[in-house]
């Protein structure tokens, strides 16, 4: 026992990694940026002819006390946003101010020559949002789950699943008092993978699986899919947040886990109180779940987007994409690599009105269109980086379209930088969402939207709350038997488009099959 517990804990630690990261403090013992605290955050960007600077360390820390106008900070944090192929792109720098009250600096360039923009973008009280009011499906309904203090960092343990004789013959009883065609289906469920047969409504997974020359009475619930989900491919999942112990996803070949921010795992944090927990779980479980996956045998990478305190923003996604392509470099080009990002940005373009009145955002020195130079610099930044992924040769880019109404042209980031690649770069991707019931587009489209995938009637990974499987944006609530004891629910939106193209390429490539076709036009999958 002591021998598995000592493995499982190497094991997380191993998907975790180093989590801390470098402060410079006053007070070494004072954690600037995590929660209940009110801060000021700078996001400054680096000129590309200062990145490669060998000095440029010594210089930035001599400019610190230059970069906090009106008032010296009492403490504060730094932290790069660098890539040691890439080099120094950005630096975050997060203080509590010597008053309680929330300046608005207007502050625009600071260093000269160093640095091309420095903006506030963030004053806030950092508190955790709080990521479900009730318990995962892996606890017995009705009973909370609270992790202990050894748990603080998220999923270092996987809960044991309770298994007593008591609710075995529960369980048993109630197989007996099910009509006959439940159980039918309870017995079809436990079909090997390779053609698994299921009672549930699985209208995506029979569409991705339904072969040419067939029909859809032909396919029935047969998931063929399950045939040619083979090894060999990594995935990237970047979201807001995973719940991996969830019953869904406990199952998944996680590698690790990649973290963006100076304090990635603030003190206190736990797996329930991750930022969009949902939302990642079900992209997770859609690209390698154990029942709704389709490359059930991939290796899946896990980035989040947000910081220790659940917050994303242009520093999080910025450090996040600089991670993941030094990973898929470190990789070498003979190693297939798919990313899948359904989490979206608004980029107020130069005609949009900039809201600055929850001091959110700082709009510093504007050029001629209008457009703040903070908006445009953390755009070019992130360009520059995708732009780099995606040149990599074993690398493709599949991202959500959005879930707008049909006649809104895409106009999320980094959707839109599907303009850019149509026609250079086919392996980055735009997934449009149609509903597998009609065959119709349900959301956002372009002329580069040349990939469609079910997103309607969606099954993802739910939860337990007041006794009952319940989603968050679920429109469906009438749970089969199916659901139940899959800990399933459904729900709607590109987001789960996008992964399950991703996890289609990963299982095409496994079998040798190249996904792109030249002069493809729009394909639905």
């Amino acid at each position: 026992m002591f021998l598995l517990l000592l493995l499982s804990f190497l094991q997380y630690r191993t998907i975790l990694g180093d989590v801390r990261a470098e402060q410079w403090s006053f007070h070494e013992d004072l954690k600037i940026g995590t929660t209940d605290q009110i801060t000021d955050k700078y996001l400054c960007f680096i000129k590309k002819t200062q990145r490669e600077n060998p000095q440029l360390d010594r210089k930035i820390r001599d400019l610190i006390g230059a970069m906090i106008p009106l008032a010296a900070p009492r403490d504060y944090t730094f932290h790069w946003i660098e890539s040691p192929n890439l080099g120094k792109r950005a630096f975050t720098m997060e203080v509590v101010p010597a008053s309680p009250r929330l300046y608005r600096v207007e502050q625009s360039t600071i260093g000269g020559a160093l640095i091309s923009n420095c903006n506030r973008i963030r004053s806030d009280l950092r508190t955790v949002r709080a990521g479900y009011d009730g318990t995962w499906g892996h606890v017995e309904p009705g009973k909370s789950y609270e992790r202990s203090g050894e748990e603080r960092l998220a999923f270092v343990k996987k809960p044991k699943l309770i298994s007593d004789y008591k609710t075995f013959f529960l369980k048993l009883l109630g197989l007996l008092k099910m009509p006959f065609s439940d159980y039918a289906s309870r017995i079809l469920a436990t079909v090997p993978l390779e053609m698994r047969k299921t009672s549930g409504l699985q209208v995506d997974l029979q569409v991705l699986s339904q072969p040419p020359g067939t029909t859809a009475d032909d396919v029935g619930n047969k998931f063929w899919n399950f045939k040619y989900a083979r090894r060999g491919q990594i995935v990237y999942a970047l979201d807001g947040g995973f719940h991996i112990s969830h019953k869904e996803t406990r199952t998944i070949n996680i590698e690790k886990m990649i973290f963006p921010g100076a304090l990635p795992a603030d003190d206190g944090f736990t797996a329930a109180s991750l930022s969009d927990v949902d939302h990642g779980t079900a992209i997770a479980a859609k690209i390698a779940g154990r029942t709704i996956g389709i490359a059930t045998n991939a290796t899946l990478i896990l980035g989040r987007v947000t910081d220790g305190s659940g917050v994303c923003d242009y520093s999080t996604l910025l450090e996040l994409y600089l991670k993941v392509y030094d990973d898929v470099l470190a990789r070498g080009p003979k190693q297939n690599c798919i990313i899948s990002l359904s989490y979206l940005t608004s980029i107020p373009q130069p005609e949009d009105p900039i809201d600055t009145t929850k001091n959110l955002y700082h709009i510093g020195i504007q050029d001629e269109s209008g457009y703040s130079w903070y908006h445009r610099l953390a755009k070019e930044a992130m360009d520059d980086v995708i732009d780099y992924i995606i040149n990599l040769p074993n690398t493709f880019f599949v991202v959500a379209s959005g879930n707008g109404v049909d006649e809104v042209p895409v106009n999320a980031y980094p959707a839109t930088l599907g303009a850019v690649y149509a026609g250079v770069n086919p392996r980055f991707i735009v997934v449009g969402g149609y509903s597998p019931n009609v065959g119709v587009n349900l959301f956002q489209t372009a002329p580069y939207v040349s990939v469609m995938a079910p997103a309607g009637s969606i099954n993802v990974p739910t939860r337990w709350i007041n006794k009952r499987l319940e989603d968050s944006d679920s429109y469906v609530w009438t749970k089969t038997l199916f659901h139940r004891k899959h800990e399933l629910g459904f729900s709607i939106g590109t987001s789960y488009a996008s992964p399950a193209v991703a996890a289609m390429i990963a299982a095409w490539l496994s079998i040798g099959i190249k996904p792109l076709a030249e002069n493809a036009s729009t394909r639905m999958v």
